[in-house]
């Protein structure tokens, strides 16, 4: 499933102290298939992350914000699978 742009316009505003733990995704337990092309691994990550904007890492709760004039979620999304494919 697709996430709509109003959608993750909604999820980047919620608050880490309100959320419901147990809705969050571990950050660890994400695995991302190698053989996918650059996009759908993206979208593969943003499945089962749920929510890029707040998820666990471990036990921690962990909120992701961005300044207006820094770079985008899908840039910043497509670096990091960059720098891990690069090993």
């Amino acid at each position: 499933m697709m996430i709509t742009n109003s959608e993750l316009e909604v999820m980047s505003k919620q608050n880490i102290e309100t959320i419901n733990r147990k809705e969050l995704a571990d950050l660890s337990a994400i695995h991302i298939r190698q053989d996918l092309p650059q996009v759908e691994k993206i979208l593969d990550f943003l499945e089962q992350i749920k929510n890029p904007y707040c998820f666990l890492c471990g036990d921690v709760p962990v909120r992701v914000c961005f300044t207006d004039d820094g770079p985008k979620l899908g840039q910043t999304l497509e670096n990091y699978f960059i720098r891990i494919k690069q090993g």
